[in-house]
């Protein structure tokens, strides 16, 4: 009794000792000897302190690996305040144009006054602004909005004084021009005010307007503005300015494509420069890209394709140009793709390495350059892309390639031929569906996040797989009208429609989802209806004809057959047929019956065989089927199944009273009953020997 306590305190123990081990299996942590009580009670204290400990390393961490904000969240009303400066320099300038017209209008001030009154009013902008910065009077947005309102008095000024007044000779307006521009990129660079760069962009893409009016050459005119947009990534680089950038090129692009319309004989030049253009944008995008933005990389496959299109398009006529042009396109590709693997960037390593594959593409096309190879190399752009958008996520980018890729291939589908086999429309049709099927393996790795995948009414894998069924017999449909002879048309499709139904059923449902067994089932009884109700074909498809409905009755009963031994088909579907087993077999019997007097009356309707003939045929396959149900009935007990065979058996033997006694001879007739009564006798004594045994 003295040692009670003792062992009331080692159970304790043991008990706590058992606690802490159910913790740590369930923790996942490795276990631990405990060789002593005592120890293992000071060791129970350590456990929560470690997890203490890694919480507060985290939070610490945090900060260190989270980039530094580089802009504060402005609210919607600091927004618009700041903007308003920008907005009421712009009114000013209309305001004082206007002005300028009115006074014109009246002739109160000669055209030469007006120009004056213009450079004037630039210098005094940009005046005030410097005295708002040098005294600290006012707002820096409003001084910014000030120097950017006398860069823009100044080149519309200059523009206004050469071309639509004449007061300016050109070259001195050019002379101007130039000055303004110089001052409007020492601006950007000093001030670093994203804005005031892309109003000097913009607004400095307006010379080579002036050049062409002038009539310099367009040499001159394509070095000025990829020696602008040069000039103007200092300044991007230097403040780190990414929407500059884009709207730079944007705007250096479009104004190349434009003056290359009026310089037909230029062609090749403006198609490099476009090329050099690009070029800048991909170092200055190199450079800014840290952040692994999939917006920018969006912009990136944009602005790609875009130039490369351009490229095409301005040396659509220029075969031997446009191969060399595509080929340093390439190169300039493949380099950006080496740099950004060495950084080990997943997202900008697929996205170059998408766009390297659609440049090479491009070269093998202008081999032999067809409308249907352009709508290949679309495709493949399109496809290339949304790849790249659903692997990384990219929304915008899944979207717009998600929707030129789906048209495409739609089209492809609808509208193309088959016929020749070797042709590029029949190699288009056959890309489209292997690019279907890729992508579905790409969406399956690639699905969204588990919130998203809640909300969505259906899963992918129940409806894309419908989808490949869909375009895979409408590309067996138009192989079997292009090359199966005509009287054997449609037959190469219906028992494709057989053997696909029973593949799905064979292949597992996590691969085939839930509604493409009952899509296949549907159109695999529609196209039994078609074949039950048709009874005319081409003399020389007979069999062939025949051949398919024995295909689709054995594929019935093969199922069947399959549900009753709970085989490969049963385990896919163990939920539907282990609840309608029964339906399912009552309704196979009674679409053999029809079944068989279809092929009977079709037989019949060939000469295959005579009308006795099928009459015999019809009442001996009744008694069978009859025989077969009762048979499985008494299988397995089931009553509703053994009611339709008996049922067939009066069936039957009122058919084979009331109508095949009219109809047969008299031999005929004693053959039929014969076989009929002892196939009678054989069901009568199976019954009743069950029911004695039971």
């Amino acid at each position: 009794m003295e040692r009670d306590p003792e062992m009331l305190e080692r159970i304790a123990a043991l008990e706590q000792e058992l606690r802490l081990l159910k913790t740590e299996v369930q923790h996942l942590k490795q276990h631990t000897k405990i060789e002593q009580i005592i120890p293992e009670r000071k060791e129970t204290v350590k456990p929560p302190i470690i997890p203490a400990k890694q919480p507060v390393s985290n939070t610490v961490a945090v900060p260190k690996e989270d980039p530094i904000p580089e802009k504060e969240k402005r609210s919607l009303e600091e927004l618009f305040t700041r903007a308003l400066p920008r907005i009421f320099t712009v009114i000013l300038v209309l305001g004082v144009l206007w002005g300028l017209k009115l006074v014109s209008d009246y002739g109160f001030l000669s055209d030469s006054v007006k120009i004056i009154a213009g450079f004037v009013l630039s210098i005094g902008l940009g005046a005030c602004a410097y005295y708002m910065e040098k005294k600290q009077k006012g707002s820096r947005v409003v001084a910014l909005s000030l120097y950017g309102g006398a860069f823009i008095v100044g080149i519309l000024t200059t523009a206004a004084g050469a071309i639509l007044y004449d007061v300016l000779s050109l070259y001195v307006a050019l002379i101007f021009a130039l000055l303004y521009i110089v001052y409007g990129v020492f601006i950007s660079y000093i001030k670093g005010n994203e804005a005031l760069t892309v109003l000097v962009v913009f607004t400095s893409l307006l010379l080579p307007y002036l050049l062409e009016y002038m009539q310099f050459s367009a040499i001159i005119i394509g070095v000025f503005i990829v020696l602008l947009f040069a000039v103007l990534q200092i300044v991007i680089l230097k403040h780190t300015q990414r929407k500059a950038l884009y709207i730079g090129t944007a705007f250096s692009v479009l104004a190349l494509a434009v003056v290359s319309i009026f310089h037909d004989e230029r062609l090749v030049f403006f198609a490099f420069a476009l090329i050099a253009v690009f070029s800048l944008f991909l170092i200055s995008f190199l450079r800014l890209y840290s952040n692994k933005s999939k917006i920018h990389a969006s912009f990136l496959f944009t602005f790609t394709v875009f130039v490369l299109s351009l490229v095409n398009g301005i040396l659509s006529r220029e075969q031997t140009p446009l191969l060399i042009a595509l080929i340093l396109f390439l190169a300039i590709v493949a380099g950006a793709l080496y740099i950004v693997f060495k950084r080990a960037d997943r997202l900008l390593t697929d996205m170059f390495g998408t766009l390297s594959a659609i440049v090479l593409l491009n070269i093998i096309t202008q081999l032999n350059i067809s409308s249907e190879m352009t709508l290949l190399l679309m495709i493949v752009v399109a496809f290339g892309g949304l790849v790249v958008a659903v692997k990384h996520a990219i929304v915008f980018m899944k979207w717009v390639k998600f929707i030129t890729f789906s048209l495409l291939a739609l089209f492809v589908l609808m509208f193309y031929e088959v016929e020749p086999f070797f042709s590029l429309k029949h190699l288009n049709i056959v890309l489209v569906i292997a690019m279907l099927v890729v992508l579905y393996k790409v969406l399956l790795q690639y699905k969204g996040t588990a919130v998203e995948e809640k909300k969505r009414l259906f899963k992918l894998e129940d409806i894309y797989p419908c989808l490949l069924y869909l375009v895979a017999l409408l590309y067996v449909w138009k192989l079997d009208w292009a090359y199966m002879p005509q009287h054997y048309t449609t037959f190469l499709v219906f028992s494709v429609i057989a053997f696909a139904f029973a593949a799905v059923l064979i292949v597992k449902s996590e691969i085939v989802g839930q509604i493409l067994p009952w899509l296949a089932a549907a159109v695999y009884g529609a196209a039994g209806l078609v074949l039950l109700s048709t009874v005319w074909v081409d003399d020389r498809a007979v069999i062939v004809a025949i051949i398919v409905r024995i295909l689709y009755f054995a594929i019935l009963w093969a199922i069947v057959a399959d549900a009753w031994e709970q085989g490969w088909i049963y385990k896919n579907y163990k939920t539907f047929f282990s609840q309608y087993t029964e339906p399912l077999t009552i309704a196979s019997m009674i679409i053999s019956v029809i079944w068989v007097f279809s092929i009977t009356n079709f037989m019949n309707f060939h000469e295959l065989i005579n009308w006795s003939t099928a009459v015999i045929l019809n009442t001996v396959f009744i008694f069978i089927i009859a025989c077969i149900s009762l048979f499985l009935a008494a299988k397995r007990s089931y009553s509703n199944l053994k009611m339709v065979g008996i049922g067939l058996l009066f069936f039957g033997i009122i058919k084979m009273i009331f109508f095949d006694l009219s109809e047969l001879d008299i031999l005929i007739r004693s053959i039929s009953f014969i076989i009929i009564g002892a196939i009678g006798l054989v069901i009568s004594n199976k019954l009743l020997g069950k029911g004695k045994d039971e």
